[in-house]
């Protein structure tokens, strides 16, 4: 369990970087244009497809993809649609149509659903489609444990959203930008469970590590952002762009487009989802998987730090709260309070 901490430590980290500098990406001016919330997701995603392809060559991994079955290759389909089609565009809409706030604390439900997946009915229905399912030995957890902790971490993420004013949450200017922001946080929940399903031939469980698994989804993901540009305004090329951070210092430095897309494409998509879906495997070995997805609330604590740091937007007094909820939500999740007993039966069917 220790590596599956690290690894989602390392999440987290990724995570965090990718929100400042997302939006110093989407500020970035040619001119008078700016790069479009999709164009910023075809060319970060292209970027890390391109680099976690390398990585794969170079450890000899790809060899793996003729084993997989007809089933294995729709689920990791619809990983591509859910992972990187659905979730990146479906967020990009809220972030539009809905004021930040309530934009970050309905996204903020993917933990939930992240936790609720983990269990007996989503496993049941996808176990029937790709006919193969396999369930570790695990505890018993308790929902109010579970419900209590998941709900400190996300009024910790509403208080730092507002700015520890939380009536500004609710008034939705957008039932479109609502129902983008829950979409994107159901297709995470989603994402992040299928990776157990991708079934190879002969009905064994998954022989795709899961930088294999992140590579295939992304391609599918990838084609399916194309398909979206090629319908609006088309895959516009992000040179000449430039963007204004501030590196620590009292005055902007000009980057390039490119360099903020490469630290998204090689940290953040290349290497945090892997580690995301490796984190979970691993979880789940050693029964403790619904302990990490809470550990993701520190993502917005590390993005507003890095935000200060970066972009001199200086957190309020809401942010220091925040930060404190979401320690306890996670400790209230992380801790056995009373003995628990072990569930001993593993599931192997067809």
């Amino acid at each position: 369990m220790k590596r599956a901490y690290a690894y989602t430590l390392l999440v987290v980290i990724s995570w965090g970087i990718s929100l400042p500098t997302t939006k110093a990406l989407l500020m970035a001016v040619r001119g008078e244009h700016r790069l479009t919330p999709l164009q910023v997701a075809f060319w970060s995603v292209a970027v890390g497809w391109l680099a976690l392809l390398v990585v794969l060559a170079i450890r000899r991994r790809l060899g793996a993809l003729s084993d997989v079955s007809s089933r294995g290759w729709a689920v990791l389909v619809a990983m591509g649609f859910f992972g990187w089609a659905g979730y990146l565009v479906a967020l990009n809409v809220a972030f539009v149509r809905l004021p930040l706030p309530d934009a970050i604390v309905i996204n903020y439900l993917h933990p939930v659903f992240v936790v609720l997946f983990q269990g007996a009915l989503f496993g049941s229905a996808v176990g029937r489609f790709v006919r193969w399912e396999h369930a570790a030995p695990r505890r018993r957890v308790r929902a109010w444990q579970i419900g209590s902790g998941l709900g400190l971490c996300l009024l910790g993420v509403a208080t730092i959203a507002t700015e520890g004013k939380l009536s500004e949450l609710g008034a939705l200017r957008s039932s479109v930008g609502a129902a983008a922001a829950l979409f994107a946080a159901l297709s995470w929940g989603v994402y992040s469970n299928l990776g157990r399903f991708v079934a190879v031939r002969g009905g064994r469980s998954s022989a795709l590590t899961g930088d294999v698994q992140t590579w295939v989804a992304m391609t599918f993901g990838l084609a399916m952002l194309l398909a979206a540009l090629a319908v609006g305004s088309g895959p516009a090329s992000p040179s000449g762009y430039v963007a204004s951070v501030y590196l620590g210092s009292s005055l902007p430095h000009h980057v390039s487009a490119w360099v903020l897309i490469g630290i998204l494409g090689v940290v953040v998509y290349c290497g945090g989802y892997t580690l995301w879906l490796v984190a979970l495997a691993l979880g789940r070995q050693a029964r403790g998987d619904h302990k990490l997805p809470p550990l993701t609330y520190m993502t917005p604590v590390l993005a507003v730090a890095l935000g200060w740091i970066f972009l001199h937007e200086s957190p309020g007094a809401g942010f220091w709260w925040g930060a404190a909820l979401i320690a306890l939500g996670n400790l209230a999740i992380a801790v056995d309070w009373l003995p628990t007993r072990k569930d001993h039966r593993s599931c192997c069917s067809n």
